[in-house]
């Protein structure tokens, strides 16, 4: 029932850490927020990604879909689309395949075996130009490159998982955004694990990117 899945109707409730749930920090969800709520924007795709929903305004979701494993978000939320990344990519809502502007991920796992299966539906999700952003392991750098034409930001994400407290996610994006350059100084202050991971200055963000214009074959 609703009390036990620890969420009220309309809320995001706690980490169920069974099916590998672990939400963004406050300082990453406002810059994820913000992304999502750009006007030009006309339809954002959330995969497994239910803490920037609910970090969402309630005005800002008119234009978002929630893509998730987990039912209990279903309960009262019209913008929810149940979404298993091992069944076949036919099965995503039909009204949503190739219109989304922009699709956001965060995949349970970061052994590329999972990633391949949320690439596979970003890709069916997103439209002409659309925009692709990706959250996993620093690890994974050359694979998502290579697989999904994204680079890192300099904004350092912090998720509740072992990893994200450490400073060892980064987020991959496949467009440039001012916001993404600044640096999380909130969640990684100078000197911290996360911080020493962002004191490029944006330089090493700068060259993937202009690997990626010239069609570097990474």
């Amino acid at each position: 029932d609703v009390a036990a899945s620890g969420a009220e109707p309309g809320g995001l409730g706690e980490e169920d850490t069974s099916l590998r749930q672990y939400w963004y920090s406050a300082s990453t969800l406002r810059l994820l927020c913000d992304l999502c709520s750009r006007e030009d924007l006309k339809c954002v795709a959330l995969l497994s990604t239910p803490s920037i929903f609910y970090a969402l305004p309630p005005e800002a979701r008119s234009k978002v879909w929630l893509l998730e494993f987990d039912r209990r978000w279903e309960i009262g939320n019209d913008r929810f689309a149940f979404f298993d990344f091992n069944s076949p990519v036919e099965e995503l809502p039909q009204h949503l395949r190739g219109v989304c502007d922009l699709i956001v991920a965060d995949p349970p796992h970061i052994n590329l075996a999972t990633l391949e299966r949320y690439v596979e539906a970003m890709r069916m999700l997103q439209a002409p130009g659309g925009r692709l952003l990706l959250t996993t392991a620093a690890d994974n750098e050359q694979w998502v490159a290579g697989e999904l034409g994204a680079f890192p930001a300099a904004f350092v994400p912090k998720i509740s998982l072992a990893l994200g407290v450490m400073g060892r996610y980064r987020i991959f994006t496949t467009f440039r955004d001012g916001a993404l350059t600044a640096k999380n100084e909130e969640d990684f202050p100078a000197g911290s694990a996360g911080g020493a991971a962002e004191d490029s200055d944006g330089a090493e963000e700068d060259y993937a990117w202009s690997l990626g214009m010239v069609d570097h074959p990474l």
